[in-house]
């Protein structure tokens, strides 16, 4: 059959107007391909896990190993070192419902729900880890092998953006900080928040520390293991970082002297004997150790001694101050540059020069003086002072039988470590001292009477709470 079409005039603009209308369609350009990751990004940014208080607001919050979960957690250790991740999920959840605030418990539980694939579960008690203790676990879960899928996921994502933000926010908090000793341990309070950070975890026990205000840095001096009791480690805590170290055994029992140098090789140096040049090694800043060259003189600066039996004393005399020190640095009275004004303490004593401390706004200096020398047991023969740069005048601030440190907090309040513990002081008259609980002390050493030998801190000779060594096991394995 044949098909007829009436054409005419009409007809054909009809036709022509179809065929333009469909070669526009046909030379259109296709749309691009829809990206095959486009829906897990934008999940990605809609997973948002919420900030959490970082540190723990007491210091009886980090005894968890002496609370009632502990039992607990050595099963799920135990399940650990067999590979039995079930049971460690389990015996985990136990110890966290027995001590809600077990946070090695909440950090191997974390892993425990990796490992045996519950990836959307890891996510809190890795939070609730990280949080309290964020030097440890913070960077900890980004490395941590068992971890990767986690990380792989939207809630991975989110995590590690927590995490970033978490460090800015420890750093900050750290950094702004009074650095005070507790179980042995260095950890900064803060004052607004009253909160608490542990900054240092090793087997030993701390025994003195060097803070270098320009580096943000401070380096501790502890025991190096809990075996070799005498033997002793140096770690750093880097507060710019919000990132601590470890102990790195020195093999020796002491006489030890740690100082920083500024000039190349920049760090700290660690050498033998007492301020005598002797093998100087650098502390780098991935916590290794480094051999310098052996007439290797130490740096000017402030400089920590650590003695044979865990004694240590700091070295550090002021700017802008002079005086007849004796070979301990020790004078009867001392000369402000600024005024020229002479200050001193009722005789006999004599201010120590190694605790002198200007205020921030450089008005007021602040100094440890021994009273006597005659150091009876139990002599009461330990004072701090703060003197006015203007005028000379001098301030009795406290007296102790265990030695006094003192640091400035601000242009008017200092930090004192005494009999009692530490407090805050202010020098404004009628305002009462504010105890800062559980700190038993500064970073800085306390100063006592020098005819007796630098009195070993208590904190020094306890043993480390609970039994594991705190990093072992395979979950803290990076």
């Amino acid at each position: 059959m044949t098909w007829w079409w009436p054409w005419n005039r009409d007809s054909l603009r009809c036709v022509l107007a179809v065929a333009v209308m469909l070669s526009a369609c046909g030379n259109r350009p296709s749309p691009p391909p829809a990206r095959k990751d486009a829906a897990p990004a934008d999940a990605d940014a809609a997973v948002d896990l919420g900030a959490r208080a970082l540190g723990l607001a007491d210091l009886d919050a980090y005894g968890w190993r002496r609370r009632a979960g502990q039992p607990a957690f050595r099963i799920a250790r135990a399940a650990e070192d067999r590979g039995d991740w079930p049971a460690v999920v389990a015996a985990c959840k136990d110890a966290l419902a027995a001590d809600a605030g077990h946070l090695e418990a909440a950090w191997l539980l974390a892993i425990g729900h990796a490992k045996v694939g519950q990836l959307d579960q890891v996510a809190g008690p890795l939070q609730q880890a990280a949080a309290g203790e964020f030097a440890r676990w913070g960077q900890a879960s980004l490395d941590h092998p068992a971890l990767r899928e986690f990380l792989a996921t939207p809630v991975g994502a989110a995590w590690r953006r927590r995490v970033d933000q978490d460090r800015a926010l420890y750093a900050g908090a750290i950094s702004r900080a009074l650095i005070v000793t507790a179980d042995g341990e260095l950890f900064a309070f803060e004052l607004e928040t009253r909160r608490w950070y542990r900054l240092t975890r090793n087997p030993g026990t701390v025994i003195g520390a060097l803070a270098i205000p320009a580096a943000r840095k401070i380096a501790y001096v502890a025991r190096a293991s809990k075996k070799a009791k005498r033997e002793l480690g140096i770690g750093l805590v880097d507060l710019a970082r919000g990132a601590s170290s470890g102990v790195v055994p020195l093999g020796t029992a002491g006489p030890i002297t740690v100082a920083y140098s500024a000039k190349p090789p920049i760090g700290f140096w660690v050498g033998a004997g007492a301020a005598r040049p002797g093998a100087w090694r650098q502390l780098d800043d991935e916590y290794r150790l480094h051999a310098l060259p052996p007439k290797s003189a130490r740096p000017a600066g402030p400089w920590l001694e650590v003695f044979m039996k865990s004694s240590v004393r700091l070295h550090a005399l002021p700017p802008n101050v002079t005086a007849d020190w004796d070979d301990q640095s020790l004078a009867s009275a001392v000369r402000i540059g600024t005024s020229n004004r002479v200050v001193s303490v009722p005789s006999p004593g004599l201010i120590d020069g190694n605790t002198a401390a200007w205020s921030p706004d450089r008005a007021h200096l602040a100094f440890v003086a021994q009273l006597d020398d005659h150091c009876t047991a139990g002599a009461v023969n330990t004072a701090a002072f703060v003197a006015d740069a203007a005028t000379g005048g001098v301030k009795e601030l406290e007296r102790a039988a265990r030695g006094i440190a003192l640091q400035w907090l601000g242009d008017r309040s200092l930090a004192i470590a005494g009999d009692h513990g530490v407090s805050i002081r202010s020098l404004d008259d009628g305002v009462e001292p504010i105890p800062i609980n559980d700190a038993n002390g500064l970073m800085i050493p306390r100063e006592r009477p020098r005819c007796a030998p630098p009195e070993i801190d208590e904190a020094s000779e306890l043993e480390p709470p609970g039994d594991e060594p705190a990093d072992a096991g395979v979950a803290d394995a990076p």
